[in-house]
């Protein structure tokens, strides 16, 4: 991501927010998301609240104006006209959210006065709209798992180490293994059409949908992880039915040996494989119940970590599952959504991030 295209997302959501389609919350985590690495290496990051950029030095954020922007003779964007909205207090306990303005002095008739200013601007702005559907070669269909009727079972425990305070700056930069905001659609990840269902490109994200029942459709990016990782990805249901499954690949040699951790819009949750093009649910019998997952049409946090032997699923920082098996040791990884007996399915992904695992 440059440093325009950036700054043109910040503006967006700055409306988004002013409008009232997403909350404080959402504003900041996406806005975090807009990490800038320059030429020389630097990170770079929009400030939250003032809109200006700051620069890592290697232990906090400075205030500073990129060196792209000043070679190419650009100058900032013109701010648009903000809309009332509710007054937002960034995180001062986070590095990513840290509003560092400089103080400045003026000095007049041998009188020098001091004054520091700290502005919090109203956020405001526009729409992330009109997902246009490209439909695109999905692999065979596959039997998915049942979905039995099951009483609610709570959740294995709570994360020890939260997505959220990696999608900014702040972490290092060998943590990061792979990523992608899937905007550029020509970044790598298989786009195929086919009777099952489709994947593709679709304005920033990226789409899969199911049109066949009892049928799973998945994409790779074409990369080959052999050390312990963990992955992170943001999934929206755009349409469909709840009785769907969606969520991560890791470790893929082909299209009958992998594992897949995922979740469900009616909130379920399991980790199976494929080994020989036979299916097993490594949860056990039947999916697991748990109220930290959104249901319906929202979105969900989804992180998978396959390190060793162990395979660990969260939602929204919350662990769902986890479980053990040496099948496989390394591979590709992907995006996965399944319709059982209503087809439809059609998932949206946005920011996926791989990292070491035990980051």
């Amino acid at each position: 991501m440059d440093f325009n295209s950036a700054y043109r997302f910040y503006t967006q959501l700055k409306e988004q927010y002013g409008q009232g389609q997403i909350n404080v919350d959402e504003f900041e985590r996406r806005v975090n998301d807009l990490v800038v690495t320059d030429s020389a290496g630097d990170q770079w990051q929009i400030g939250v609240s003032s809109g200006k950029w700051y620069r890592y030095d290697g232990q906090t954020w400075v205030e500073d104006v990129p060196r792209e922007i000043l070679s190419d003779g650009q100058s900032y964007p013109a701010q648009p006209a903000f809309v009332p909205a509710p007054v937002f207090h960034p995180t001062q306990a986070s590095p990513q959210y840290a509003e560092q303005p400089k103080r400045r002095n003026w000095i007049g008739a041998g009188l020098i006065t001091g004054a520091l200013g700290l502005c919090c601007l109203l956020m405001a702005v526009g729409v992330w709209i009109a997902w246009n559907y490209n439909p695109s070669p999905a692999p065979p269909p596959v039997a998915t798992l049942p979905r039995p009727a099951i009483p609610s079972v709570p959740a294995v425990g709570q994360s020890t180490a939260s997505p959220e305070s990696l999608a900014g700056p702040g972490f290092a930069p060998d943590l990061v293994q792979f990523q992608d905001d899937f905007s550029n659609p020509g970044s790598g990840w298989g786009t195929h059409q086919g009777s099952s269902g489709s994947t593709d490109y679709s304005n920033g994200s990226f789409r899969i949908k199911v049109t066949k029942a009892s049928s799973l459709v998945w994409t790779n990016p074409n990369q080959s992880l052999q050390s312990d990782i963990s992955i992170n990805v943001e999934a929206t249901k755009a349409g469909g039915p709840d009785g769907n499954e969606f969520g991560i690949i890791c470790r893929y040699q082909d299209s009958d040996n992998f594992y897949y951790l995922f979740i469900t819009s009616d909130g379920y949750a399991g980790i199976a494989m494929f080994k020989n093009n036979e299916e097993t649910l490594l949860t056990g019998d039947a999916l697991i119940s748990s109220n930290a997952i959104k249901q319906g049409a929202a979105t969900n946090r989804i992180r998978a970590d396959c390190a060793g032997n162990t395979l660990t699923l969260y939602a929204n920082n919350q662990q769902m599952a986890s479980v053990t098996d040496s099948s496989f040791s390394g591979g590709d990884v992907g995006l996965i959504a399944a319709a059982n007996e209503t087809p439809g399915v059609d998932i949206l992904f946005d920011n996926f991030i791989v990292f070491k695992a035990g980051y």
